[in-house]
């Protein structure tokens, strides 16, 4: 994994000092298409079977979140939907009116949680300059065809 050291500042001092934090760095995406061809390579089943079941998965996640149900995907995590927005004096006189914006939640489960852990760290990190980091976004963004935002 790649990261870069940003300065951020106190919002309620900006003319402070600010202080600085690693960033990770996403060089790339990797899409249904990339993922169906990797499954594929470690298994029996074909690229275009995975690429058909995976997409039907995406499909499913949504009718599932639009139930109002919560997503299991195993030793991965789930997905569910929350509501923002603000609040009523009464019980009764709450409506959906008061609901601003509907958000989907990620939560990982236990083994992907560990498998990020810095402690385990079974992967590297490697500090990226910016003008290195402006480098390889741009072949990034030859390949992706969008340029990556690092968020």
């Amino acid at each position: 994994m790649m990261y870069k050291v940003i300065e951020r500042k106190d919002p309620r001092n900006p003319e402070g000092q600010g202080k600085y934090y690693g960033l990770i760095v996403n060089m790339s995406n990797i899409g249904i298409d990339e993922l169906a061809t990797r499954i594929s390579a470690t298994c029996t089943v074909t690229r275009h079977d995975c690429l058909a079941v995976l997409s039907a998965l995406q499909e499913q996640i949504i009718y599932a979140l639009k139930e109002g149900r919560r997503v299991h995907l195993g030793d991965i995590g789930s997905f569910r939907v929350v509501a923002n927005g603000t609040g009523s004096a009464t019980p009764e006189t709450y409506d959906t009116s008061f609901m601003q914006k509907l958000h989907v939640r990620f939560t990982p489960n236990t083994k992907l949680k560990s498998a990020m852990s810095l402690t385990k760290k079974d992967f590297t990190l490697e500090r990226v300059d910016f003008a290195e980091e402006e480098e390889e976004d741009t072949e990034a963004s030859d390949t992706t065809g969008q340029e990556d935002t690092g968020n």
